[in-house]
């Protein structure tokens, strides 16, 4: 399994202006004991959906800003792009086959992805 990408506020926002695949982007801190615990799960998830999709995490004690324009006020929060688009996110701790199911549930139903239609249902990441 390889590492996430560790990103900073002004590296991500450099990336996503220039990646058109799907990113799936954790928040997190270093002192929360969630985001450990979920840690091989998105390594994972990671390993599952290979290298067509994006892992990357950005520390919340370092970097702000975007955990500000993303409203995110608990960790650890993923936030899903596509093509540069947000398309989703979760909170709090979330399995491998939950990730996996949800990112590409999103790849094929959200217009900001290749599929480009919208979902008729509601995503709960095990479809």
């Amino acid at each position: 399994m390889g590492e996430i990408r560790e990103v900073s506020d002004e590296l991500f926002q450099d990336l996503l202006r220039r990646e058109r695949g799907f990113i799936v982007l954790e928040f997190w801190s270093p002192g929360c004991s969630v985001c450990q615990q979920v840690e091989p799960e998105v390594l994972q998830a990671q390993k599952d959906l290979g290298p067509s999709t994006l892992f990357m995490k950005i520390n919340t004690d370092h970097n702000n800003i975007l955990a500000s324009k993303y409203q995110v006020t608990g960790t650890p929060t993923f936030i899903y792009f596509c093509k540069g688009q947000k398309v989703g996110g979760a909170i709090g701790y979330i399995n491998a086959t939950v990730l996996r199911n949800t990112v590409k549930d999103l790849i094929r139903h959200s217009a900001n992805c290749p599929a480009g239609k919208r979902p008729p249902y509601e995503m709960d990441g095990y479809g």
